[in-house]
């Protein structure tokens, strides 16, 4: 349990945020309730979850670290 209480969403974008949130996730989490306290703090963590979201690695790239891990660990797969 966190010892700062989250808030409630205030004004038009926290409540289009965090209805976002329950969409995808199923919940709100407390971390962004938490960050909804500062606006700064939250447009700022909203806007690097967006680019998070939007960042994607070709398919490739993805197959060549899955077998860099496997060696590394020592993986026979």
């Amino acid at each position: 349990m966190a010892r700062i209480e989250g808030s409630r969403p205030r004004g038009l974008y926290q409540r289009a945020v965090f209805w976002f949130m329950k969409r995808v996730l199923g919940r709100v989490p407390e971390p962004v309730k938490i960050s909804a306290i500062s606006p700064p703090v939250f447009k700022g963590r909203i806007g690097m979850e967006r680019a998070l979201m939007k960042l994607s690695v070709p398919a490739g790239l993805v197959t060549l670290a899955q077998i860099r891990v496997a060696q590394r660990i020592g993986c026979p797969f």
